[in-house]
């Protein structure tokens, strides 16, 4: 018996030996199959409180599913300083000047972060960290990111937060709402731009500064991108780039604008026609700009630093408050050059002192990329059906005219175009309806005549919904001049099918830094009433009255909406059974809380020829 026993243990322990194991998860694979990245985030709100901050470095995924970073951070509250690095001592007219950049971007990174990463059931790609740079253990830190592949040929792959290409102000409405807790990240990450390759970081990976203006692969290239940003309160969205490249001509400059310096591996330009002003009475006629540009340290490292030469008051050189901006190369598969990705921590300086004065709302914090077309446009088409439409749309005011294309995607609308504005101010804005009837605003950055040289702003964003989209209305909105009233031009119905003039009549209420707008569409014997509603304090909601056909007063109204900066969208409704073509009175109602009571504020009529 204790034979049979020891032989059973035996077979028993042998079978263990052998027996196949469970099989493991295979790890996941890499990012759009890249491994070495350049990344900016920030965690940038809506505030005039110190609590902003960048973060720009390399993140590296590999095989095994783990995945590190090394990067450089600097937080608004100590707000760091502006250090020089090399002497720009460029021909023609570039000042002889230090190039500036952030303290600290001189030397080895200053933090470093280990985790894994995966994938989440939509795809995207989720980061996260889970010790420092020395190993030791810190709470998750989990970043949620968009993954965008096949850009310069499948050489180039993007990573961009789901904030990033969202949420743009408009001149009433500056400010763009903090982005929703954990739409990014589990800490206080808001925003994120990436670009991944196979190449490594090495400093003989990067393209040097005679590269960019002697190389014909770079220096007619127009790099552009998208900057987002915090200034006196405000977190809103800019272009980046400009109507010039490394060799060409820009306003009345000559050829080779870009000068290298003699000395070290940077370049000068003195940029014309910009949006510098001056406060003397009468204005100073200079709007030029140096802009200048550096390869500093190791790997992948650019600095670039501008002014406005007027505030230097006649000295060679200025010395305050410039626009530092740390930047790391996005290189491609092949070893070229594509662009960068930056980080802005701008420090407001005492011009008494030389040292940073806390003045928080004159600080800029932001993060952006400057890429290649190749890498354009910066929408990230994720489940976009090709062999669907893209409609093409254009809105007209006079000589003024908004063109671009929308993508209808899967659970998203892309959208994407030029503003070209010949005089006074315009933007874009879109009100879009998806399958579930739920409803999204986006718009254009505000762009008003003079302030880009060659007239035009390039404008972009995605809009978000659960199912699809459905529908879009388009409305050219223009004023006379910076800071007037706007009020509504040309309007579009788009579908994926096409765009055409819609007869819908749109609408704009105003009071203060609360703003109500939307349509109005008579339909035979009914009115439809659809739009969104910005609510920077206390309480609004807005209301719509039709005549009846027996005479007497039919209402609707949005729902009432309580915020400090935010956005809620109404409609479609329809009050049915009106008289037809009738008149109706929009009027905007304010109160301290939602249960009122409520005070009327600001009203508009509208009739079937438009709204006053």
């Amino acid at each position: 018996m204790k034979t049979r026993t020891l032989w059973g243990a035996l077979a028993l322990l042998v079978s263990m030996l052998v027996a196949p194991t469970a099989a493991r998860a295979a790890p996941p694979a890499l990012p759009g199959g890249k491994a070495n990245w350049v990344v900016s985030v920030g965690g940038l709100n809506n505030n005039y409180d110190p609590r902003n901050w960048v973060r720009l470095g390399y993140y590296v995924f590999n095989a095994d599913g783990t995945a590190e970073t090394n990067f450089w951070s600097w937080n608004e509250a100590d707000s760091p300083e502006r250090i020089n690095t090399v002497k720009a001592n460029c021909d023609g007219a570039v000042p002889h000047c230090y190039i500036r950049t952030v303290e600290d971007f001189d030397g080895s990174p200053t933090g470093g972060l280990r985790g894994s990463f995966d994938y989440d059931a939509s795809g995207r790609l989720v980061v996260t960290w889970k010790t420092d740079k020395s190993g030791a253990d810190i709470t998750d830190l989990r970043e949620t990111w968009n993954l965008q592949t096949g850009l310069v040929g499948g050489k180039l792959a993007r990573i961009t937060s789901p904030t990033y290409y969202t949420n743009s102000g408009t001149a009433s409405d500056p400010d763009v709402p903090d982005p929703v807790a954990g739409e990014f990240s589990s800490y206080s990450a808001t925003f994120g731009i990436g670009y991944g390759s196979t190449t490594g970081f090495g400093s003989d990976t990067r393209a040097s500064m005679s590269d960019l203006v002697n190389d014909s692969r770079y220096n007619t290239v127009p790099y552009r991108g998208t900057f987002v940003r915090v200034n006196n309160g405000s977190l809103d969205r800019e272009g980046t780039g400009g109507n010039w490249t490394f060799s060409g001509a820009q306003g009345d400059n000559n050829a080779n604008p870009w000068q290298k310096c003699a000395g070290a591996e940077c370049l000068g330009f003195v940029q014309h026609a910009t949006s510098c002003r001056s406060t003397e009475d009468p204005p100073n006629a200079d709007k030029d700009r140096a802009r200048y540009l550096a390869e500093i340290g190791g790997g992948r490292r650019n600095t670039e630093e501008y002014w406005c030469m007027l505030l230097a008051s006649g000295a060679d050189c200025y010395v305050y408050n410039s626009h530092p901006r740390p930047m790391l190369q996005i290189i491609d598969d092949d070893g070229t050059f594509q662009g960068w990705v930056g980080a802005e921590a701008f420090s407001h300086v005492s011009t008494s002192t030389g040292k940073p004065d806390e003045a928080w709302n004159q600080y800029y914090w932001g993060i952006f990329d400057t890429v290649s077309p190749d890498a354009q446009p910066a929408i990230p088409p994720s489940g976009w059906n090709g062999s669907q439409a893209v409609p093409r749309f254009t809105v007209p005011d006079g000589a003024n005219v908004a063109t671009g294309d929308l993508l209808w995607a899967t659970g998203a609308l892309h959208f994407s175009g030029r503003n070209f504005v010949a005089g006074g101010c315009h933007y874009v804005e879109l009100l879009a309806v998806g399958t579930d009837g739920t409803r999204q605003r986006g718009t254009s950055s505000p762009l008003c005549a003079g302030v880009e040289a060659d007239g035009t702003r390039a404008f972009r964003g995605s809009l978000s919904f659960a199912q699809n989209p459905a529908s879009v209305v388009i409305t050219y909105w223009n004023a006379g001049s910076s800071g007037a009233s706007y009020s509504p031009g040309s309007t579009l119905n788009c579908t994926p099918a096409g765009c055409t003039s819609a007869d819908r009549k749109p609408f704009r209420i105003v009071y203060g830094a609360n703003v109500a707008s939307g349509s109005v569409t008579w339909i035979g014997p009914t009115v439809q009433f659809e739009g969104n509603n910005h609510v920077a304090s206390e309480c609004r909601y807005v209301e719509l009255t039709a005549t009846g056909s027996d005479g007497t007063a039919r209402k609707a109204s949005s729902s009432k909406f309580c915020a400090s900066g935010g956005d809620r969208t109404f409609g479609p409704q329809v009050i049915a059974d009106v008289a037809e073509g009738t008149d109706v009175q929009i009027t905007y109602w304010q109160g301290a809380t939602a249960t009122g009571p409520f005070t009327l504020k600001a009203s508009a009529t509208c009739r079937p020829t438009g709204c006053q």
